[in-house]
């Protein structure tokens, strides 16, 4: 629409956001429409206009945001504590909502942009243009319009927010099904006499404890732990990452679903991509955890696969009916190393078994979440010094002189 008029635009923008026809002041709403690449193109020669773009608008807006929703937050929720009311607000008015919002106003339609500069499906430029039509809105109309306008264009993803944020047990549980996997909650003591019993109850991920929360009922003792638990993302993070783990016997499946899986990859990477299936679960008949692992030798970064999530630096990982995968990015000396040593323990069944009676040993020492396994094992693997072709394994008696 970069060629309709100015009235017609603003009547459009008027109409869209629902409100009465000439309520916008037209120099505020056209600055709100105008990008910086629309402005600095007509500032050249031969035109030389002096505009303004929609940058301070949008500056302004942000706070008139920010002000209207916590003002929400803090009368809608009047027992929540600090950190919640602010993780709701962020949800509101991160980018990617601002930016469902402008799309369902068609707000890239009427945006005045330089040539060759459409804003298209762009988040960050859609938010930003949402945010400078906000300050217009305040600007023309006042701060009892611009909140109205934002409890009806917000109203979808507030009443969305607003069920989480009631109920932060929901809220976890909706976290890491995402992720197939699912809180526990068990009562860690009973508290003080019975007429005025309160519970302390622990969530756990698996058997991994994530935070324990006081209430005077289970229900809201076990609110409370969800409610600290989502305080600390980063510990949640690793409680995904801290699977718990568990040997099967080998199974000749693990070799299908590794091949399979393979030429799904190479359709997305190309088929001059390396990669190799490694591992426990790639030596027939060697007990192992059921996670197929495979190595990428790709000297550009991955791009973003499908059904893949990241699982730390150059890590991916994917769980789901068709098999669990670990995906990791490796220098070709690396694959090089893992593939000797998938082969020299295929070409020796008997080293394999000793390999599988330590992983036991480990497993039932204690290692039975991921991340202690994984470091325990690492000692197992520095049993087999590589030089050049060949694998040499090191004696007990070399690591305890």
């Amino acid at each position: 629409m970069a060629q309709l008029p100015d009235h017609e635009r603003i009547a459009l923008l008027t109409e869209r956001l629902g409100l009465p026809a000439g309520s916008l002041r037209p120099e505020l709403a056209l600055e709100a429409l105008r990008s910086s690449s629309y402005v600095n193109e007509r500032a050249l020669p031969p035109s030389r206009e002096s505009l303004r773009s929609n940058e301070r608008l949008e500056f302004l807006g942000d706070a008139v945001l920010g002000m209207a929703i916590a003002q929400r937050c803090y009368e809608r929720f009047p027992d929540a504590p600090e950190g919640e009311l602010t993780r709701l607000r962020s949800s509101l008015v991160r980018e990617e909502s601002l930016a469902i919002v402008a799309r369902s106003l068609l707000l890239g339609d009427l945006l005045l942009v330089g040539r060759g500069d459409g804003v298209g499906d762009n988040p960050s430029r859609l938010a930003d243009a949402l945010e400078a039509v906000l300050a217009a809105v305040f600007l023309s109309c006042g701060m009892a319009a611009a909140q109205a306008l934002l409890e009806r264009l917000l109203a979808p993803l507030f009443a969305q927010t607003v069920a989480l944020g009631r109920d932060p047990k929901t809220e976890l549980q909706h976290f890491f099904q995402a992720r197939r996997r699912a809180p526990q909650y068990c009562v860690i003591a009973a508290l003080g006499p019975p007429h005025a019993r309160e519970y302390e109850i622990e969530a756990r991920l698996d058997s991994v404890p994530l935070a324990r929360g006081i209430g005077k009922s289970k229900k809201e003792a076990e609110q409370a732990a969800a409610r600290i638990a989502l305080e600390q993302p980063e510990l949640l993070e690793r409680a995904l990452l801290d699977e718990p783990v568990a040997l099967e016997e080998g199974d000749l499946r693990w070799s299908v679903l590794a091949a399979e899986e393979i030429a799904r990859l190479h359709a997305l990477l190309g088929e001059d991509v390396e990669i190799e299936h490694v591992g426990s679960t790639a030596v027939p008949g060697l007990a192992a955890r059921p996670i197929i692992d495979l190595d990428i030798c790709r000297l550009a970064p991955l791009p973003r696969l499908p059904e893949y999530e990241p699982a730390g630096p150059g890590a991916f990982r994917k769980r789901g009916p068709r098999g669990a995968f670990n995906l990791r990015l490796v220098q070709p000396d690396i694959l090089r190393d893992h593939a000797r040593l998938r082969d020299f323990l295929r070409a020796h069944p008997e080293e394999a078994l000793r390999y599988a009676a330590d992983k036991r040993a480990l497993i039932s020492a204690g290692a039975t979440g991921s991340l202690r396994y994984d470091q325990e094992k690492a000692p197992l693997l520095a049993k087999y010094e590589q030089d050049g072709n060949t694998i040499r394994i090191r004696t007990d008696s070399e690591e305890n002189p």
